[in-house]
C-alpha cells in the first residue's frame, strides 16, 4: 500500500485529465502560431482554454498569461510590476514561497518585511503603518494560503489598505486554487499566480493574472505569443489539461473541501494521541485543512520522511522547490521556531484522492516510526 500525502508539492493527474490524454482529442497538436489548419486548430484549443479559465476567474481573456510554471508566473508578475509601474518599494511576508522572496531580493528597490503574528498571519495595523510611511509606488506581496502551514491571509482587508494608499497587490494563489472560491479573492488583487500541477493538471503550465492587460511587459524575447508578453511556442496539451483540471476541481470543490476537513480532524486528533510533544503550527488560526506541518523536536526531518517512505507513505519537509537547501524551513524560522525545530518538521498535505483509512494508516505508521527513533513522547 502506498499513501501519497504530498499534494501541496504536486497532485496526481485527475481522472478527467487522464481521459483527455487517452482520447483522440489529445492527438494532433501542432504549433499554434502556424497559419495552416493544423496550427489554427491548436490555436483554437488555447483560446478555448483561456476563455473557460477566464470565465471561472471572472476576468477578461487578455488578463491571463500562460507561463511554464507557477514560479515563472510569480517572477513575471513581480518583474512586470516593478518595471511597468515604477515600483519603489516592495512589502512582503517572510513566509512567502521562494519564487516570490528570491525575485524580490534580486531587485535593488526598497524591500520591507511585514510583521507576522505567531501563527503567521499578517499584522494589519503594522502593515498599514509601514505602507503609510513609504514614499513612491509600492507593490505588496502576500500569499493567500501558505504552502507549508496552510494559514490563510485576510486578502480582503489587505486589499482595502492597499487601495487606501494606492499600492499594487499581488497574491500567490497557487495553493488556493481548487480549495476555495478564488473568484472573489482575484477581484481584490491586481495580480495573482496559479499552477496546473497543484490541481490535477500537468506539470509545465502556470498562469499569471493581471487586472490591467496594458501596458505589455515582456521578459522572454523571440516571438509575439501570449498577446506579445511571452515569446515561445505554447504548451497546447498542458494548457488544455489545465482547463480540464480546473473545471473538475471547481465542480467538486465543496465535496473535496468537506473531505479535507474530515481528514484534517482525524490527523490532528490522532497526532495529539500519539504525543503531546508533537507541534502543529498555526493550528489555532484560520487555515486550509489540506496542509499541515508537524514538528518532532529532537528528530531530523529527513529521517522521518525516509522512515515513512519505506513503510509506504510519501510526505515532505516543506516546499519541494526548496529541497536541498541547508537550514530547514524558512517559513518555520520566520514564525520564530528554532533552527532545530525547523529541521525537525514534515509537511502532510491531502488531495481529493485521499480517504480516512489512509490517515489511520499514516498515524499507525508514524507512531511505530517514532518509537523506533526513540522520540521523546
Amino acid at each position: 500500500m502506498r499513501v501519497y500525502f504530498d499534494n501541496a508539492a504536486s497532485t496526481p493527474i485527475r481522472d478527467e485529465v487522464g481521459q483527455f490524454l487517452k482520447s483522440g482529442n489529445a492527438e494532433g497538436f501542432y504549433n499554434p502560431s502556424s497559419v495552416h489548419q493544423e496550427g489554427q486548430r491548436s490555436r483554437a484549443q488555447i483560446s478555448k482554454a483561456r476563455e473557460l479559465i477566464s470565465e471561472i476567474l471572472e476576468c477578461q481573456t487578455e488578463n491571463i498569461l500562460f507561463t511554464s510554471s507557477g514560479t515563472e508566473a510569480c517572477n513575471y508578475i513581480i518583474s512586470h510590476a516593478i518595471q511597468t509601474y515604477k515600483i519603489k518599494n516592495v512589502l512582503y511576508l517572510e513566509t512567502e514561497h521562494s519564487a516570490v522572496i528570491e525575485t524580490v531580493q534580486s531587485t535593488d528597490i526598497n524591500k520591507v518585511k511585514c510583521q507576522l503574528t505567531p501563527d503567521g498571519v499578517i499584522n494589519l495595523a503594522e502593515f498599514e503603518n509601514r505602507l503609510r510611511s513609504l514614499s513612491g509606488k509600492t507593490l505588496v506581496c502576500v500569499m493567500f494560503i501558505n504552502n507549508e502551514t496552510g494559514i490563510l491571509q485576510p486578502i480582503e482587508d489587505i486589499s482595502k489598505i492597499c487601495k487606501k494608499y494606492e499600492a499594487l497587490f499581488f497574491s500567490d494563489m497557487i495553493q488556493a486554487l481548487g480549495k476555495m472560491d478564488v473568484r472573489q479573492a482575484v477581484a481584490y488583487v491586481d495580480f495573482a499566480s496559479f499552477a496546473s500541477h497543484k490541481i490535477g493538471g500537468l506539470h509545465g503550465v502556470g498562469l499569471a493574472y493581471m487586472r490591467n492587460s496594458q501596458p505589455v511587459y515582456k521578459q522572454v524575447f523571440g516571438g509575439e505569443q501570449e498577446f506579445g508578453r511571452k515569446a515561445g511556442t505554447e504548451n497546447v496539451i498542458g494548457i488544455s489539461a489545465f482547463q480540464i483540471a480546473l473545471e473538475a476541481c471547481v465542480s467538486k470543490m465543496d465535496s473535496e473541501h468537506a473531505n479535507n476537513l474530515k481528514l484534517h480532524k482525524k490527523l490532528v486528533d490522532g497526532v495529539k494521541k500519539i504525543s503531546k510533544n508533537i507541534i502543529i503550527p498555526a493550528l489555532d488560526s484560520e487555515k486550509d485543512a489540506s496542509i499541515s506541518t508537524l514538528i518532532f523536536p529532537g528528530l531530523k526531518s529527513e529521517n522521518i520522511i525516509i522512515g515513512l517512505d519505506i513503510e509506504g507513505i510519501a510526505v515532505s519537509a516543506g516546499a519541494a522547490c526548496s529541497s536541498g537547501k541547508i537550514g530547514g524551513s524558512h517559513v518555520l524560522r520566520a514564525l520564530k521556531y528554532s533552527e532545530s525545530d525547523a529541521n525537525s518538521a514534515i509537511r502532510v498535505s491531502f488531495g481529493w484522492h485521499n480517504y480516512p483509512e489512509q490517515v489511520d494508516f499514516f498515524l499507525k505508521t508514524l507512531d511505530n516510526t517514532l518509537q523506533g527513533m526513540n522520540f521523546n513522547f
